[in-house]
């Protein structure tokens, strides 16, 4: 069990490489993370992103009110920004009544959220997204809201039953303009079992984006 409660972990910045406040790949969990503020420029919080060698899925994860944010005078610097929280290897996840804040196009496409199954360096195909509740979030002075893989090029598990609900995301499209949600199949291979509701958008110029074939 790895708990971080009431924290502040910030300027966690690189040029050329990712960089995190919080990331776990190589433990089975449960982890709750509670009551932080989180701020990296790369991911601010990221499961997954490396291969481990035990069949480890990282599980059980709660996460909940939460400050994730970068610093708006890094938009005029060369940090690598990518995004505020990505799960690439995470079964049962609990993202609810944070605050998800700043971010732009970037080293990526400025989606607040990253829900992409990765079997990242070959080596670890039970590497899986399921099993995702995403509510009651405030994401606000974002380009985009959920960027979502349904599987990995690399042989991997399938992004499965994620319920995002009842969260306000107030994108602004002066940060890149990205959309609220972009789900992407993989050949044949769609995401399975996903729920959109009861969500509160504005400002961004446009909302669902589907796309088709490849990982994104």
């Amino acid at each position: 069990h790895i708990a971080v409660l009431r924290s502040h972990v910030s300027d966690c910045k690189a040029v050329g490489a990712d960089t995190q406040a919080i990331w776990g790949y190589n433990g089975i969990g449960p982890y709750r993370i509670e009551d932080n503020y989180l701020e990296a420029a790369g991911e601010n919080l990221m499961f997954g992103g490396s291969d481990n060698y035990g069949s480890i899925v990282p599980s059980d994860i709660v996460i909940r009110r939460n400050t994730f944010s970068k610093p708006l005078s890094w938009r005029a610097e060369a940090w690598t920004v990518k995004n505020l929280l990505e799960l690439k290897n995470a079964r049962r996840v609990l993202i609810e009544g944070n605050t998800f804040e700043h971010l732009w196009v970037a080293a990526q496409g400025g989606y607040a959220f990253q829900l992409t199954p990765r079997n990242q360096d070959g080596n670890a195909p039970w590497s899986t997204v399921e099993d995702v509740t995403i509510r009651h979030n405030l994401i606000r002075q974002v380009a985009g809201g959920f960027n979502c893989l349904a599987a990995d090029a690399n042989p991997s598990g399938r992004l499965s039953r994620v319920h995002i609900h009842h969260n306000l995301v107030l994108a602004d499209a002066a940060f890149g303009g990205a959309t609220f949600f972009r789900p992407i199949t993989h050949g044949t291979i769609s995401i399975l079992d996903l729920v959109i509701e009861h969500n509160t958008l504005w400002g961004t110029p446009s909302t669902l984006a589907f796309t088709g074939d490849g990982p994104g």
